[in-house]
C-alpha cells in the first residue's frame, strides 16, 4: 500500500503507528550498524597490518643479534 493512501492506513491507527515507527527504528539501526561494521573490518585489517609490520621488524632485530653472538661466540672459542 503507498503511504499517498493515508485513508487505507487510518484502519490502523495508533498500533499502526508505532509498527512503523519499529520497522522505521530497526531500518536505522541496520544501516547504522552496516556503516560501523566497514569502519571497524577498516580498523581491524589496519591493524593487523601493522602488526605484521612490527613482527617483521622484530624477527629481523632478532636474526641480527643472533648473528652478533654467533660471531662473538665463534671469537671467543
Amino acid at each position: 500500500m503507498p503511504i499517498e493512501n493515508a485513508s487505507s492506513w487510518s484502519q490502523f491507527g495508533l498500533s499502526g503507528m508505532v509498527i512503523a515507527a519499529l520497522f522505521a527504528f530497526i531500518w536505522f539501526l541496520v544501516n547504522t550498524h552496516s556503516s560501523e561494521r566497514k569502519e571497524w573490518l577498516e580498523a581491524y585489517r589496519d591493524h593487523g597490518r601493522r602488526a605484521d609490520d612490527r613482527q617483521a621488524e622484530t624477527n629481523q632485530v632478532i636474526r641480527e643479534i643472533s648473528a652478533v653472538i654467533r660471531e662473538l661466540n665463534a671469537r671467543h672459542e
